[in-house]
């Protein structure tokens, strides 16, 4: 469930922040750390070059929340909190699978957080349905993390979500999406033929204008302060695949022509974002701590990009 600081608010209603720390964890909530047309003239006068576009203003400061497919059996609540000061906006994606909680629990606990500067929105349990009945997802609802970029029209709901997942990006002018995920084994305890089912403690990152050295310094400064069994590898930049390629094992589905449909892919058609997908292991590995380390590294990438 979410904080009690989001029960009962309505449409878009501009609320105080607050950012309780999470129960049974060792991680408390962090403090606050159209183009130009040249002038017609007969006068021969050089044209004024058009300025670079820069950050996009500072929303007003509050949290809102609204529905995504709002009156459907699948809506599910977005959280925005903005600081009302210039800076990055980040958002981060928890329950796009309905039986991998440590993400949720993550997601729920990082929508009570208050950003320094930005803006910080959540989407708790994008697959809500799926997280109420504890299942991956199901046939009718479709795989939202195998649906990007969606379609507002598509014929299952995770295709419908997620379009709105990639109209929020391009709304609010998105730069880094945190897509927080579990597997069951751990990558560094993969067998020759383990595949998906091992890819438990891995940092992956999806085209889009953030460097892999400013992933792999937060993987590594997180790696400081876990346990040898708990260190997380980063696998490095989603590749573009060939035609028709299946992509590495964890990254998603294709569409025709080898495109990538998982969440890694939505800085391919919201150019300007970076997309990080993260996996905690279940295996021999509690809920509580999976959700903890997901809340450690989401605290680390969201400080050192200027959020927090």
């Amino acid at each position: 469930m979410l904080g009690a600081g989001l029960v009962g608010l309505g449409g878009a209603t501009l609320l105080g922040c607050s950012a309780p720390a999470t129960e049974g964890s060792s991680i408390l909530a962090p403090v606050a750390p159209s183009e130009a047309t040249p002038t017609e003239s007969r006068v021969d006068v050089p044209s004024t070059p058009t300025p670079p576009a820069g950050p996009p203003p500072p929303l007003p400061a509050g949290r809102e929340r609204r529905q995504l497919l709002a009156d459907t059996l699948w809506q599910t609540p977005l959280v925005a909190t903005h600081s009302g000061r210039e800076g990055p906006r980040v958002l981060v994606l928890g329950g796009v699978h309905g039986n991998e909680p440590g993400g949720w629990l993550a997601a729920e606990s990082v929508a009570d957080w208050e950003p320094a500067a930005g803006s910080l929105l959540v989407i708790p349990r994008a697959n809500v349905v799926a997280t109420r009945i504890f299942e991956r997802t199901l046939p009718d609802l479709g795989d939202l993390n195998r649906s990007y970029p969606g379609a507002a029209d598509g014929l299952l709901p995770m295709s419908r979500m997620a379009s709105a997942i990639i109209d929020v990006v391009r709304e609010f002018q998105v730069d880094l999406v945190l897509d927080m995920h579990e597997s069951w084994g751990f990558y560094l305890e993969r067998g020759a033929n383990s595949g998906t089912a091992f890819i438990g403690q891995t940092v992956t990152k999806g085209d889009g204008p953030l460097t892999e050295v400013f992933v792999r310094d937060a993987v590594e400064a997180v790696n400081t302060r876990i346990t040898a069994r708990e260190e997380l590898t980063f696998r490095g930049r989603l590749p573009q695949p060939a035609p028709n390629a299946t992509p590495p094992p964890g990254l998603g589905g294709t569409q025709p022509g080898g495109r990538s449909t998982s969440s890694l892919s939505i800085g391919t058609h919201v150019p300007g974002t970076t997309a990080i997908l993260v996996e905690m292991g279940q295996m021999e590995q509690p809920e509580y701590r999976r959700r903890d380390l997901h809340l450690l590294l989401a605290t680390e990438l969201l400080t050192r990009h200027g959020v927090l």
